[in-house]
């Protein structure tokens, strides 16, 4: 046991990085005998580390593929950075039945899949003898043994005797592992020799063992006042945790609490959890508990806001299977009825189990289509060496000097001239205000802007004459278009790389330039119906080749309005039906906007109908296409496929998958409570992406069991067959670092509009936070949890890809209009996650801020 010890002090490392012991060089296989290839390689040079968990005394064994020379580099360049399979993570355990091993001649170990379930499939790591001795192979196993001791004992193991080691050993599963510790015979000075020999240990001292709960610097939330009372639901024994955001840990609070869940009114719950010594939660089950569920560490985590909003994330680990199965099946339940006041037991069996799937982390991994490939794989080095320079990503901006832009305008032909000109006359319908700042040139503008003295003298006096015009507009900016409205809608164009943002009654029109730049271009100023009567549309999409806009408003729900682009004028109002008030459009197809197709979908709360303008009248819409529900169905959102199916989102959170319009859904996908507020389909209708208050939901449509494979679109699955969701998420210790409840905007897949199955990233915002998620990663890993995330110093109001690619991003915040590189988006952190305080204003920036306002 000295050695033991002994060991923990040389290679356990700082408790500041996460990877505590490493072998450099080897090579990992995975066997699977019932495989027609048994033993195959997965990385041809890897290292394999254990690496710290978020929850204390749990770890992972993590074998890294390692890029040859100028292969990493090459993968950061574009979406490989995200979808190559470079890593495979292990919970440490028992049940891993991690040991040595000797493979013609070279050695190195093996150790089961557990998720595999049935233990049919090993992996192996065969070192090279140059780089690990036996000391550091032994080393090495000895601190697996101690990782799985710390597991099952949950404590530190320099509180570990040799009777409690002997113990946590008669539980394995196999007693290989015992035989290899037993057989272990090694002293300090090996150690020290092998560990001396390793670049990658951290040979910092083992800090002590953690102190008891009283003696933590962090801070609980004060104890409920009161307890909920009523019937008890589920009552579960285990341990309590919260995340310490000074260390970025689940730090344990309690060792064992009583997690209950109450049912204090009809479809009213409450969770409490309480120990012998105090009451540490009495919370309403609601959505923005954000809760995680994870079976693998029989885990519950949650969100908590106090009174003052200040946000904590807490966990409760279970004491065994049936005290987690009890846990999940009584949240879930206590969850549906919150949302869907109706009991959990009139639900069918296979809803329930769709239902507990899809609060799940780490269910079974969809299918990823092989053939996937991205036009954007290969940045140039001006693009690589751009997103370095742009790492904090304020605002994009081309550093250029004025003199190399200057000159290179000049040796534009002219017949390119002639052609942006005539470009820009389309949506040039109102001059550009004179000092706006766009952020594309802004930093050229701000070096040319600087005024002669000659030329300061004549603006001060044009100044003074000018105040009274610039004070007149404010004031005219209070109503419905003015400068006190804020930027609220985007739309993103295909035609002449332009994006239109909605601002109460006007729209701003930006373009886009080279370098993924944009800069701001001109402005519709106002917005009037064929009455004139100005309005402030409640949605917006583009049409007939980007040449129309359709216009919804909401105190007129009976009609649509078209605005032709080229004129920036509402030129035909659409009486759509005198008894159907249209709640939502859509495309006819996913990319009608960019064909001459007059016609689109739309949606009232429980009729799905084609609506065609050329029919005239009081009624557009198209009686053969319309499909109407007797019950209130609620229907929020809707999007198509290439083809034209559609698929329809509701405020109950069901999802239909129609083939046509016109008839009734070939498939309807239960309810998990929440209101879906977007929803979007990839072209080929393989992935669907709802979007609910704190989560998205990713579902592959196509059916499992179909040798044609067809999709939940064309025909409907088998009522125990429902897919599984995959629930997108953030991490609840994430969002106590961003201080605020989740509220996502209607997330989107990149548009792939050439038919290359292209469609690899889902984009959504919340708060100040702009997060992309990449398909590949999180159907292949199992995880949703794992994206990328960007802060704002303002709320993101709404985002997009730049139509056809995945490269850049449109961020539109209530001022202002920036485009984004996606490779800016990075991993969360704390530094990422942290809301910055907003910049400090003058009192006497009002003129400014009227003058600089983006359109």
């Amino acid at each position: 046991m000295n050695a033991l010890k002994s060991l923990g002090k040389l290679v356990w490392g700082s408790k500041d990085n996460p990877e505590l012991f490493k072998l450099t060089s080897g090579v990992l296989y995975e066997v699977n005998p019932a495989a027609k290839v048994s033993r195959k390689c997965i990385f041809q040079d890897a290292e394999l580390c254990i690496r710290r968990t978020d929850v204390q005394f749990q770890y992972q064994l993590v074998a890294l593929r390692v890029f040859e020379e100028g292969e990493d580099e090459l993968a950061a360049s574009g979406d490989d950075a995200d979808e190559l399979d470079d890593e495979c993570a292990f919970l440490i355990g028992v049940e891993l039945k991690f040991m040595p091993t000797v493979v013609e001649l070279a050695h190195g170990f093996k150790w089961v899949d557990v998720a595999a379930g049935d233990g049919a499939i090993e992996y192996e790591y065969i070192v090279e003898d140059a780089t690990a001795n036996k000391a550091t192979r032994d080393a090495f196993a000895m601190a697996v043994a101690r990782c799985a001791w710390e597991r099952k004992a949950r404590r530190s193991y320099t509180q570990a005797a040799e009777a409690d080691v002997k113990a946590m050993l008669a539980q394995a599963e196999d007693d290989q592992l015992e035989r290899m510790l037993n057989s272990v015979q090694i002293n300090d000075d090996d150690i020290a020799t092998a560990v001396a020999d390793l670049d990658t240990v951290d040979e910092a001292p083992l800090p002590a063992p953690a102190a008891a709960p009283a003696a933590h610097k962090w801070v609980l939330p004060a104890e409920p006042k009161e307890t909920p009372t009523g019937e008890v639901v589920v009552s579960i024994l285990g341990e309590f945790y919260m995340f310490d955001a000074e260390t970025t840990v689940f730090t344990q609070v309690a060792a064992e609490v009583a997690l209950t869940v109450i049912e204090t009114d009809q479809y009213t719950y409450w969770l409490n959890v309480a120990s012998d010594a105090r009451s540490y939660v009495a919370q309403l089950i609601e959505p923005e508990m954000n809760a995680v569920f994870n079976h693998d560490h029989h885990s519950l985590i949650w969100n908590y806001f106090d009174e003052n909003g200040k946000a904590y994330s807490f966990s409760v680990v279970s004491a065994d299977d049936k005290h987690y199965e009890a846990l999940h099946q009584g949240m879930t339940r206590a969850a549906y009825e919150t949302l869907n006041r109706e009991p959990w037991h009139k639900v069918n069996e296979s809803t329930q189990d769709y239902l507990l799937d899809a609060g799940e982390e780490d269910n079974d991994m969809m299918d990823v289509p092989e053939d996937w490939h991205s036009d954007d794989d290969h940045l140039s080095e001006e693009d690589e060496a751009e997103s370095e320079a742009e790492s904090e990503g304020v605002r994009v901006k081309v550093e250029s000097e004025s003199e190399a832009a200057e000159g290179e305008a000049e040796s534009e032909s002219e017949a390119e001239s002639d052609g942006e000109d005539e470009i820009d006359q389309i949506f040039r319908r109102a001059p550009v205000p004179s000092n706006v700042k766009t952020t594309l040139t802004a930093a050229a503008e701000d070096a040319a802007d600087e005024p002669s003295d000659e030329e300061e003298d004549e603006s001060e006096e044009e100044e003074s004459e000018g105040d009274e015009d610039d004070e007149s507009d404010a004031g005219e900016g209070a109503g419905a278009g003015g400068q006190g409205a804020k930027n609220s809608m985007l739309a993103v164009g295909y035609k002449h790389d332009r994006s239109f943002v909605v601002r109460g009654s006007r729209i701003g029109v930006f373009r886009h330039g080279e370098n993924d730049g944009i800069e701001f271009d001109t402005t519709i100023s106002r917005i009037d119906d064929t009455h004139g009567t100005e309005f402030t549309p409640s949605s917006v999409m583009l049409h007939e080749q980007d040449s129309s806009m359709v216009l919804q408003n909401r105190d007129r729900p009976h009609e649509l309005y078209r605005m032709d682009l080229e004129y920036g004028k509402v030129v035909e109002e659409w009486k759509v039906h005198e008894d159907i008030p249209t709640v939502s459009i859509a495309p006819n197809t996913k990319y009608s906007q960019m064909t001459g197709d007059k016609t689109l979908v739309g949606l009232s709360h429980n009729m799905l109908y084609r609506i065609d303008p050329r029919v005239g009248g009081d009624n557009m819409v198209v009686q053969n296409e319309l499909q109407s529900y007797t019950t209130k169905s609620h229907f929020t959102a809707a999007a198509t496929t290439e083809s034209g199916a559609i698929v329809v989102g509701s405020g109950k959170g069901e999802i239909r998958l129609f083939d046509r319009l016109g008839v009734r859904a070939k498939t309807t996908l239960p309810a998990l409570g929440e209101a879906i507020l977007g929803i979007d389909v990839t072209s080929d209708g393989r992935y669907v992406v709802a979007t609910c208050k704190t989560y998205l939901l990713l579902i592959d449509t196509k059916l499992p069991s179909d040798p044609a494979g067809k999709t939940g679109f064309q025909k409907s699955f088998p009522q125990a067959q429902k897919p599984a969701p995959r629930r997108l998420q953030l991490r609840p210790e994430h969002v106590v670092y961003m201080s605020a409840p989740i509220s996502f905007t209607p997330a989107k897949f990149n548009q792939s509009p050439d038919g290359n199955h292209s469609e690899k990233t889902i984009v959504t915002s919340t708060g100040p936070f702009v997060i992309t998620w990449n398909l590949r990663r999180a159907l292949g890993t199992g995880r949703g949890d794992a994206y990328h995330i960007k802060q704002y110093a303002d709320v993101v109001v709404a985002d997009n890809f730049r139509f056809g690619q995945d490269r850049s991003i449109v961020v539109t915040l209530p001022n202002d209009v920036q485009c984004v590189k996606r490779s800016q988006l990075a991993k969360p952190t704390r530094e990422s996650l942290m809301i910055r305080p907003p910049p400090r204003t003058s009192l006497l920036s009002g003129r400014d801020d009227v003058v600089n306002s983006p359109f």
